[in-house]
């Protein structure tokens, strides 16, 4: 075997010039994806943001290598899969309905000490995971379970019987967190009435209300944060 030809094979300068420029338009167009999308996609903490990062690598991958797409071609890609990306991560977080029709609604699996059978069905989650999960959580007694849910990026939230050392979010972005509501035993008259005696008479306000049996901590819109202390 010929040594220079397993080393360079047939090296062209001008294509692996045309490489490298298109590396550094794709690492310059995800550094302003990240910064238009939000960190998150690093985590892969939802559907949409597995999806994203894989449609973003195969798009990367694929055009990287092809000869037969210019440099503006491969920009002109990327901007619009970022386009596309940026205005449903707006609308999703605009709109609670649209994001539960993306990324899947919160599913309620126990609420107040009774399992949800249906709920189960509805996660396609079997008791052995479920018991797993609960016991990565310090929770081996599934008795003991007063509230739990699957969030919408998959993971699990249990409170136990005890669950007044746990601290919940309630209103989260204007909107009224309805199943946390109900797992601690409250209704939401009693929310809206928590709320004015702080000021505030339109959830809306509130960008997040986080309740625990020893502080209300309300964060509003305005960025004044309040903390109401328990007694």
């Amino acid at each position: 075997m010929d040594l220079k030809n397993a080393f360079f094979g047939s090296f062209n300068l001008v294509d692996n010039i045309f490489i490298g420029i298109k590396l550094v338009v794709a690492f310059i167009a995800v550094l302003v994806y990240i910064k238009l999308i939000g960190r998150t996609i690093l985590n892969q903490v939802s559907g949409i943001d597995l999806i994203q990062n894989i449609v973003l690598g195969g798009l990367v991958g694929g055009i990287l290598y092809n000869p037969g797409i210019s440099i503006l071609e491969f920009g002109i890609v990327l901007l619009i899969w970022t386009i596309i990306i940026y205005f449903i991560a707006f609308f999703s977080k605009k709109y609670s309905r649209l994001r539960g029709l993306i990324e899947g609604p919160i599913i309620p699996l126990v609420l107040k000490g009774k399992l949800n059978v249906e709920g189960f069905k509805k996660a396609k989650m079997d008791i052995m995971t479920y018991a797993n999960v609960l016991k990565n959580d310090g929770i081996y007694d599934i008795s003991k379970v007063y509230f739990a849910q699957m969030e919408q990026d998959g993971s699990i939230t249990a409170f136990t019987d005890d669950y007044d050392k746990y601290a919940v979010l309630l209103v989260i972005e204007g909107e009224i967190n309805h199943v946390y509501l109900e797992g601690i035993d409250k209704t939401e008259d009693w929310l809206k009435e928590e709320l004015k005696k702080e000021g505030y008479e339109d959830v809306s306000e509130i960008f997040l209300a986080q309740w625990s049996p020893e502080k209300f901590f309300i964060v509003p819109k305005s960025q004044d944060h309040k903390i109401k202390i328990n007694k």
